[in-house]
């Protein structure tokens, strides 16, 4: 897949954690986390209310294919990003020992899902968090994390996610007391992913063999994992990425800043997320809607199943079907629905 010349990002630090190359490692060799499990029985519970989430057919286009879609609202926080949460909070955790947990301190820039979820497992283990979050953020999430006890730096929405990201790296550069949590290039991102989540659709499919992937971009992680789990039986599977029209993967020019569907979206400048970037040659092409297509197609999936989904699972619905209706009737279409939204999403839709 061929992508336009880039800029430079201004932004960028020396070395950049956001555009080192990546290299998966087997799930076997990263998730080991036994011993988290021993010193922090919260992490244990979580880790086995985790995932097993329902993997339902969703409404298709007539006379093309079936659409799979992995219900992730099912985890114990209501998110994907439970699983990403988990993986890098172990991690977080088996690497600083049998040390106190009040002496680690998590920075970790996010979307808002990841917050979320990360600040429920630091509340339970006893770890202080800290986000670096757009401060378009959504108010129901703000007060989620204030009643966790967890920190937060807000920054403007205008440059995109990678403000956020850039904002995160000068603060782990001046205050190293904290630890900076980088989703987008730890391997247990992928790791995680490719176990559990691949694993488990790899187990509902049965007989029946997938014809595309498709799931949006955000770190990567689900993608990719997801990806790499469905190519280990289904080598010829295609990989479709999903991105926001107003922040496509790979963007050569700087970040629009426009507002864009949850959790998804590139950064501007040409940066591929590197777990993407390092398996382009599988990945057939791109698909983007706008955030307006995705709030749209929230309420029009709510109409038709009266279930709740965000607007990124929307986004993943919507060019699922456009894949789906260039298929025969006996094709196989996968893709996740991150999470069932948020409460203001859904008064904005006044449902």
């Amino acid at each position: 897949m061929t992508l336009p010349s880039s800029t430079t990002d201004p932004s960028a630090p020396p070395d950049d954690q956001l555009q080192r190359p990546f290299t998966p490692l087997d799930p076997e060799d990263v998730l080991d986390f036994a011993e988290v499990h021993k010193r922090y029985p919260a992490m244990a519970d979580f880790h086995a209310r985790l995932g097993g989430t329902s993997l339902r057919e969703v409404p298709a286009e007539p006379g093309g294919a079936r659409i799979l879609a992995k219900c992730e609202w099912e985890n114990p926080n209501g998110s994907v990003k439970d699983r990403t949460a988990y993986a890098l909070m172990a991690d977080a955790l088996r690497r600083h020992g049998d040390r106190p947990p009040e002496e680690l301190r998590l920075l970790v820039y996010s979307g808002g899902k990841l917050a979320s979820a990360m600040s429920l497992l630091g509340q339970q283990t006893g770890v202080r968090t800290r986000f670096v979050l757009m401060s378009s953020s959504p108010p129901s999430l703000l007060a989620l994390l204030k009643e966790r006890g967890a920190e937060v730096e807000l920054v403007p929405a205008e440059g995109g996610f990678l403000r956020t990201i850039r904002a995160s790296q000068r603060m782990a550069e001046t205050e190293p007391d904290w630890t900076l949590v980088f989703q987008h290039s730890n391997p247990v991102n992928v790791a995680i992913h490719e176990r559990t989540t691949g694993g488990e659709i790899l187990a509902a499919l049965g007989d029946a063999r997938p014809a595309a992937w498709l799931a949006s971009i955000g770190s990567g992680g689900t993608f990719v994992g997801v990806l790499r789990a469905l190519r280990s039986r289904f080598p010829d599977v295609r990989a479709i990425g999903v991105t926001p029209e107003e922040a496509p993967y790979g963007n050569p020019g700087p970040p629009l800043g426009k507002p864009t569907y949850e959790g998804s979206g590139g950064h501007g400048y040409g940066i591929r997320q590197p777990f993407v970037k390092a398996h382009d040659e599988l990945v057939e092409g791109h698909r983007h809607v706008t955030l307006p297509r995705a709030l749209r197609g929230m309420g029009e999936f709510f109409d038709q199943t009266g279930v709740k989904i965000g607007s990124s699972a929307a986004a993943n619905w919507l060019a699922a079907k456009e894949v789906a209706a260039e298929l025969p009737p006996d094709a196989v279409v996968l893709t996740v629905f991150a999470c069932a939204g948020n409460p203001e999403q859904w008064s904005e839709l006044g449902r």
